[in-house]
């Protein structure tokens, strides 16, 4: 005999299985975690946003201004939004000048296991003033003498992502 209500065309099965996916399934979890970032290097790439006389747009920014850019995709980094005349230069190490990689996530590493499978662009702008009032830029410049870290935390919650920053 057959169930009257068992689905007999594609559109029925369809409907039948979106039905049950918005009961049962279930998004993955993201993973709050904190990234660690050399902080001496994050400095220099602070210092470098901040002293451009001219920055790039990210998305979503609707001016102009001394920002870092945190990017996941091959591997997780913070770089600056600064414009100069030699963008892309390395250093004598052969890195990046104005790119720092958070530990044990540079190039050829995939941080999706923490951060999610999408790539991600999220913008800290230097001159805006943090929950405790002073302003990210002053966080980096002022760090205890004994500091070596910077830390990204980052929060996932039902409204999205958060993020605070401390220095170790």
């Amino acid at each position: 005999m057959t169930d009257p209500a068992a689905p007999t065309t594609a559109e029925d099965f369809d409907a039948l299985l979106r039905d049950v996916l918005a009961e049962h399934h279930q998004p993955p979890a993201r993973r709050s975690c904190t990234l660690t970032f050399p902080l001496d290097r994050v400095r220099a790439v602070a210092e470098h946003a901040a002293a451009a006389r001219e920055h790039a747009l990210g998305p979503g920014d609707l001016d102009a201004r001394p920002r870092l850019w945190w990017i996941k995709g091959d591997g997780t980094y913070l770089m600056s939004n600064g414009i100069t005349a030699t963008p892309n230069t390395r250093a004598a190490d052969g890195s990046w000048q104005h790119i720092v990689y958070a530990d044990r996530w540079g190039p050829g590493t995939d941080p999706s296991t923490v951060l999610g499978s999408e790539d991600l662009h999220e913008t800290l702008d230097l001159t805006q003033q943090l929950p405790d009032g002073q302003k990210l830029i002053d966080l980096l410049r002022t760090a205890p003498d004994d500091a070596t870290r910077f830390l990204l935390h980052v929060t996932h919650d039902d409204e999205g992502m958060a993020l605070t920053m401390t220095t170790r």
